[in-house]
């Protein structure tokens, strides 16, 4: 048997703190501009409403108050609100135009393997495009199952955190891997290449078009395994958030954030990335790998991984290419030994019996949610023990009903009606908030 669901939510446009490669929409760059001002500043200018109310949010742009039931019920339609067994499932983005429909991805499967469950949870985050993470998402989890099947049928237990980052590994080395066969001489035979030449090969609007487009865009990856026995194993590479909240027997609650935080604000990868690329000094520049990209591990970005030529003359000659090219030109120069981005995953794991907890939930989440807890609660990339905190808290309120997911996200959305409808209700054609996705298990 092998059940899954697989989101199909999609979209073009780059995240705000992902990329510098391509046009920042204004809202959100504005917005996060005035909130480094002041972090705990509120959305919107007042919160006295009345319902149907046109308002302003605080970065001018119009917005509907909405009532109860009806935002309770846009929210669950905007978000794509289900429940898949134990799991409650959430993703969002509430612009309406196409171009802007989210590029985050999600699967939830169930695979029987040896006649016992092992279950399968990812959250995919895209950035720059569709193109990586359609891939990622298609290919990933049948990597991993298959690994699985075999690891599990030898002798022995099956080695599962080398199992996942292999599979993960493995995804983005065949993405690149791909395109450079397409240029089997090498550098030095591109670089003959005219460019006439170049585009007639990679913009046949087929495969090597997608070979090409899968390399310059790119994703996060954040998968749970949860095997027979409760064993949790958790990959991640990017910046998506895991937590685990534990319930002890005297009803107390604890959170344990089961992911790592791949970013250029982490103290920790931006001193690995400067020991990997000694006396260059702009490797991490503004808190990102060569001062274009925030996050310091990804599948895709090739831009970040191969010598500067494939840029200049493969990614800069590809159809569609980047929303602003000349911004190549920003961190060109300094991509002077890579890679610079990795795709190796940290693993963690932990065996869930052993904790004696009477209630257990796992929550995996987009940095989206990240971002919106930031805006309600006040916290950003560099506090990942401090909100996964604040999300398990949320969750173990007595009062809380119906899907766990949902709940999370109405709660960094501010969650009193007027709150929510200034993120859903905007009168505009750019995104004004991160895509954002959660997923909320029940283990025990």
């Amino acid at each position: 048997m092998y059940t899954t669901n697989v989101s199909s939510l999609s979209v073009l446009s780059i995240k705000c703190h992902s990329c510098t490669l391509v046009a920042l929409p204004p809202l959100p760059q504005l917005w996060q501009e005035m909130r480094r001002s002041n972090p705990h500043m509120k959305r919107i200018l007042c919160r006295t409403t009345m319902p149907g109310e046109k308002k302003q949010t605080v970065y001018g742009t119009t917005y509907t108050v909405l009532a109860e039931p009806e935002v309770s019920a846009e929210l669950a339609r905007h978000a794509h609100a289900q429940t898949i067994g134990a799991t409650d499932v959430v993703s969002i983005q509430p612009c309406p135009t196409p171009a802007e429909r989210s590029q985050d991805r999600y699967v939830v499967a169930d695979w029987l393997i040896k006649d016992e469950i092992w279950r399968f949870h990812a959250v995919l985050d895209g950035h720059a495009g569709h193109d990586t993470v359609e891939h990622v998402v298609a290919t990933l989890p049948t990597a991993v199952h298959d690994a699985l099947v075999a690891a599990v049928a030898a002798a022995g237990p099956p080695d599962v955190p080398a199992l996942l980052r292999k599979a993960i590994a493995d995804v983005d080395e065949r993405i690149g891997q791909e395109m450079l066969d397409l240029f089997p001489g090498g550098p030095d035979a591109l670089a003959k290449m005219s460019d006439d030449e170049v585009a007639s090969l990679i913009n046949d609007g087929g495969v090597n078009s997608a070979k090409v487009l899968r390399c310059m865009r790119g994703s996060t990856v954040l998968v749970a395994l949860i095997g027979p026995a409760l064993d949790v194993w958790v990959a991640s590479l990017g910046d998506c958030q895991c937590v685990l909240g534990t319930k002890s027997a005297s009803g107390n609650w604890d959170a344990k954030v089961l992911s790592s935080n791949h970013n250029g604000a982490n103290t920790t990868e931006a001193a690995r990335i400067r020991s990997e690329h000694p006396g260059e000094s702009e490797c991490i520049l503004r808190d990102r790998v060569l001062g274009a990209i925030a996050v310091t591990r990804a599948v895709g970005d090739f831009l970040f991984k191969l010598p500067a030529i494939y840029t200049t003359r493969v990614f800069l000659n590809a159809k569609p290419g980047f929303q602003i090219s000349s911004k190549i030109a920003d961190f060109l120069g300094r991509n002077l030994t890579p890679p610079y981005l990795s795709a190796q995953s940290d693993v963690q794991h932990i065996h869930v019996p052993s904790l004696g907890a009477a209630d257990v939930f796992l929550v995996l989440a987009s940095d989206g949610l990240v971002d919106l807890s930031g805006d309600t609660y006040g916290l950003d990339h560099r506090e990942p023990e401090i909100g996964g905190k604040k999300w398990i808290q949320t969750l173990s309120r007595e009062d809380r009903t119906g899907n766990a997911a949902l709940y999370l996200l109405r709660d960094a959305m501010g969650w009193d009606a007027d709150s929510v409808s200034s993120l859903l209700t905007v009168e505009s054609d750019e995104r004004w908030m991160d895509d954002t996705t959660v997923i909320v298990t029940k283990l025990v």
